[in-house]
């Protein structure tokens, strides 16, 4: 049987500003950012490319502008213009050093980012601190470079005095501290600072919850563990530390344990709707999902506005093919106006599912982006081949060819699947050689060729298709078995199928696809009571038609009729219209 799957940063200093700076001198020129050029300390430490432009603008009315300091000016500028960032960034470096201008020092702290200068940023950020220390946007820049420059008791102070600031801000001080760790490329540098902050104030449960949550971003769950035990010792039965354990739990493959930890805390805290959409949530992973839909639904009691319940609930609905509650609950979260492009999609495959063409097409319709924008315009070109608009269906993946050229081997596939269940397989066989004109080594669409060739009876061209798909990949067990499966269906060479076979039955011993080609191989080799078993097997296993189309041949040709007849009868009920079940019947049953 075969198996049909087919499967320089830019400183742009202009003239006019030079020319204004020169003629101002008397009229004491500042630096001045441009509109919404502030820069979190992340983005001034790993800024985007040409994510800004950096110019010059008059300096305080309250400072002189003497000639060195214009020249340093002049100097970064121009050599900004003409690529060299390293001579811009030490030449506004020089001109920090001159001036009380915090704006200065900020400059030249980006332009030696942006040149890759860690020494001079971190010079930059020094005099920025200096000149303006109550900028906390400073203070995160010197923080983070004194730390990947490895001066660890700057940066150590610099980690303290924003902490210090964030005290009252908020439930969590640390989140910023922890957003500023997560970022540094060398993470258990970040872990040891961590440490001497945590080590400031042993008693703070939030301190060893951080480090915690550190720990789990530079995987090191050991570690992980005994910070957040330690915060739930300090702060017993505190939420976001038992979530954060049963994480790490799972993390560490003890699954179990994280169930049960968290099922003790729900009984302490029935009514904590965060603790019980963890424990959901954590139903689900471990494949719970009974469980967890009694857990959302508990939930979704409490809060029946919850979009995020509602919508677990639909998935676990979906998988469970309880399709009429899945479509309730799509329905409320278009309602309610959430997820509701996820909605739109769910709610066409149920109504698709139920046989509703029209229904479906209309939520098809609705959905105008998201994930599941191009699954869906392949689905509503099915279901426009399905009704007989064959000319609609194709245009339509045309066009999304054209949009979306990185899809264009799948939009094929998809196309040739439609033209080959409609039987019109020199159409499906034109447009694949359309594709491999300009792809000719393409496998997919290669072994999409050769199936459809091999509808047409043009069997030296299939077979021309399946050697070249095999001379790239001599593994691929499909295509081996397809070959196999033709040569023993559609010619005499009955042992050179057996080895084509026999590779992808050693290969994928459970794929009934390859079970049932071996026992065709043996039928047709005359081998009846192995030909049986393996057929037999490969039935059972899928109640496929074709399968029980060649299971029932195997025991009439062993005399074994009225076993051949219930087979074949259970599998025109199962299949009706197997054209490889109907020609089976035609040809051997009276």
């Amino acid at each position: 049987m075969i198996d049909f799957s087919c499967k320089s940063v830019n400183l742009r200093a202009s003239l006019p500003v030079f020319v204004i700076l020169l003629l101002a001198a008397c009229a004491q020129p500042v630096v001045k950012d441009e509109p919404g050029e502030k820069v979190s300390a992340p983005a001034a430490v790993e800024p985007e490319p040409d994510s800004r432009e950096l110019s010059v603008q008059p300096v305080p009315k309250q400072e002189q502008l003497t000639s060195p300091l214009l020249y340093s000016m002049l100097l970064g500028e121009i050599a900004g213009q003409r690529g060299r960032l390293d001579v811009s960034g030490a030449s506004y470096l020089e001109a920090a050093r001159q001036s009380n201008d915090p704006r200065i020092a900020e400059r030249a702290l980006k332009i030696s980012v942006y040149a890759k200068k860690p020494q001079l940023a971190l010079q930059a950020a020094r005099r920025w601190v200096e000149l303006a220390p109550g900028n906390l946007e400073a203070r995160q820049s010197l923080a983070v470079l004194a730390l990947r420059t490895d001066n660890q008791q700057e940066a150590l102070e610099q980690f303290e005095y924003l902490l210090q600031q964030s005290q009252g801000e908020g439930d969590d001080p640390y989140q910023s501290l922890l957003a500023l760790m997560a970022r540094e490329p060398d993470q258990q540098r970040a872990l040891e600072m961590m440490k001497q902050l945590v080590a400031l104030r042993p008693q703070d449960p939030g301190a060893h919850f951080a480090y915690a949550r550190l720990a789990v971003h530079a995987k090191n769950q050991p570690l992980a563990e005994q910070e957040v035990e330690r915060s739930l010792q300090l702060r017993p039965d505190w939420t976001q530390a038992l979530i954060l354990q049963a994480q790490i739990h799972l993390e560490q493959g003890r699954g179990e344990l994280a169930r049960q930890r968290l099922y003790a805390a729900l009984q302490r805290k029935p009514k904590d709707a965060d603790l019980r959409l963890a424990y959901a949530r954590l139903l689900v992973d471990l494949d719970d999902f009974d469980g967890a839909r009694a857990e959302y639904s508990t939930l979704l009691k409490q809060q029946p506005d919850n979009g995020q319940v509602l919508y677990s609930l639909a998935l676990l609905a979906l998988e469970a093919n309880q399709l009429e509650d899945a479509q309730n609950f799509f329905e409320k979260l278009v309602a309610l106006d959430y997820q509701t492009q996820q909605a739109y999609y769910y709610l066409g495959a149920i109504a698709e599912e139920q046989n509703n063409r029209s229904r479906a097409l209309q939520w098809y319709q609705k959905v105008e982006q998201g994930d599941h924008w191009i699954e869906v315009q392949i689905r509503i070109a099915r279901l426009e081949a399905q009704g007989d608009d064959v000319g609609a269906a194709r245009e339509r993946l045309r066009k999304l060819r054209l949009g979306h050229p990185a899809q264009a081997q799948r939009l094929f596939l998809v196309e040739g699947d439609i033209l080959t269940q409609l039987g019109r397989y020199q159409e499906a066989y034109t447009l694949y050689s359309q594709y491999l004109d300009t792809q000719p080594d393409d496998s997919e669409i290669l072994y999409a060729r050769a199936l459809t060739a091999e509808n047409l009876d043009r069997l030296d061209e299939a077979e021309r298709d399946f050697r070249k798909v095999l001379q790239q990949d001599p593994e691929n067990t499909r295509t081996l078995n397809a070959l196999g499966y033709t040569l023993a269906d559609r010619t005499g060479r009955y042992q050179e199928a057996l080895v084509y076979v026999q590779k992808a039955f050693t290969q994928t011993p459970d794929d009934p696809a390859v079970i049932d080609s071996m026992g065709w191989v043996l039928y047709r080799l005359g081998r009846l009571q192995e030909a049986r078993d393996h057929l037999q097997k490969a039935y059972d296993m899928t109640a496929d038609g074709e399968i029980g189309a060649h299971l029932g041949e195997v025991m009439w040709a062993m005399g074994d009729k009225n076993a051949a007849r219930a087979v074949w009868d259970k599998a025109r009920r199962d299949s009706p219209g197997n054209a490889v079940l109907e020609e089976t019947l035609r040809r051997l049953s009276p």
